[in-house]
């Protein structure tokens, strides 16, 4: 179920196998984010009809506000969004400070 985003990461992203596999997880339980992730490996382009919304943002408009963010990082914070969404919107807030 995850091989299109390990293989993705692994390949592409050049993680280890180990940082693939934990980025990766963070999808298991959002099949929505995953099914929408995996779109986006396959054609590098946001969905445009009818997107997942979290909080009011979509994975292109989270992509727009932090570029330095590839697809998995885009649809990695709507899981934030989505589980912890006074932190995803804090951090949109502040600008997405990097350390």
């Amino acid at each position: 179920m995850m091989e299109k985003i390990i293989n993705y990461l692994l390949n592409e992203c050049n993680q280890n196998f180990t940082v693939a596999s934990k980025v990766a997880a963070s999808f298991e339980k959002h099949d929505d984010i995953r099914a929408e992730l995996e779109k986006w490996i396959e054609h590098r382009v946001y969905l445009q009809d009818n997107p997942l919304m979290i909080e009011g943002y979509t994975a292109e408009a989270i992509a727009n506000l932090a570029p330095f963010m590839d697809g998995v990082g885009a649809y990695n914070f709507l899981v934030t969004l989505r589980e912890r969404p006074d932190n995803g919107k804090r951090i949109i807030a502040e600008g997405f400070k990097r350390k």
